[in-house]
């Protein structure tokens, strides 16, 4: 018969969870606790599909089963979560206990709709941060000198637009930007159109990204997980609005025009970042 200590469990499963994306989250929450008449009030830390961290004043014993509600955002139905305590630690600081949890007691489906929801709220954060970033000003245009400062890249890829009235026509893309990009078809356009642009970016550069992970760091209120982001995730599809703003020598028998985004919001940004940055390391690595 083979023995397997508890603390070897434990390990395994901290392991298993470290596998996923973890998404910090400060959230008070009410838990409840088998065996315990009312609910305990506590902190959400972090979370990911198949475990969390919660902080608390009250001590809990290990082993026991605990429920709590997500409700990450305004208009979000609360999601039911429902897990196991596997650890407990002491901070050194601010007092109270730690405890990490793990959603052994939740079927695929339910971690699946786990993971669209840290999906969203890491989608979210993005967009938040990007939106934050100062814009630049200049002599010329604002939008063209974001352009002109954002790193671009030459690949290419299918893109469909649509100018206003018109149905869509399928193209190609390149050189493209946080600010804008290159368009080339069949059809000439006349400076200053508006078109919409629905692509997605290619997802087999992202590969130079190193896989979603956590790490401990020491810090003043003792050791805590930080995550490496999942920069592996494929992109989606955009719909992003611009204006054709120059027009190039034509190639091969085809249009080819500089489109700048008038419409674009602060995730579809840092999504073209996270492409453009991807084939810049790609290239670095293959010099």
């Amino acid at each position: 018969m083979l023995w397997v200590s508890r603390r070897s469990v434990q390990g395994l499963e901290q392991s298993n969870q470290r596998r996923f994306y973890r998404q910090s989250i400060e959230l008070p929450i009410a838990i409840e606790v088998s065996g315990l008449p009312a609910p305990v009030y506590g902190t959400l830390i972090n979370i990911s599909e198949t475990g969390c961290r919660l902080r608390s004043l009250i001590l809990i014993e290990r082993d026991r089963d605990v429920n709590f509600e997500l409700k990450s955002r305004p208009g979000a139905a609360a999601m039911p979560l429902k897990g196991r305590i596997v650890t407990r630690a002491t901070p050194p600081h601010g007092g109270g206990y730690e405890y990490g949890v793990n959603f052994s007691r939740m079927n695929s489906t339910e971690r699946a709709a786990l993971a669209r929801e840290i999906h969203e709220m890491q989608r979210r954060e993005a967009l938040a941060r990007a939106d934050k970033a100062p814009a630049k000003t200049g002599t010329i245009p604002k939008s063209a000198q974001q352009r002109r400062g954002s790193v671009r890249t030459m690949a290419a890829f299918p893109v469909r637009y649509r100018i206003p009235g018109k149905p869509s026509i399928v193209a190609e893309a390149n050189d493209v930007s946080t600010g804008g990009l290159r368009l080339i078809c069949q059809e000439p356009i006349a400076l200053g159109t508006q078109v919409e642009l629905r692509f997605t970016l290619p997802s087999m550069v992202l590969s130079v990204y190193p896989p979603a992970a956590q790490r401990t760091e020491i810090t003043p209120f003792g050791p805590r997980s930080v995550r490496i982001p999942d920069n592996r995730r494929p992109f989606e599809e955009m719909t992003i609005v611009g204006r054709v703003v120059s027009r190039f020598q034509p190639t091969r028998g085809r249009e080819v025009f500089g489109v700048q985004f008038t419409d674009i919001d602060g995730y579809q940004r840092e999504e073209i970042a996270r492409f453009t940055h991807a084939v810049q390391l790609a290239r670095l690595r293959s010099e």
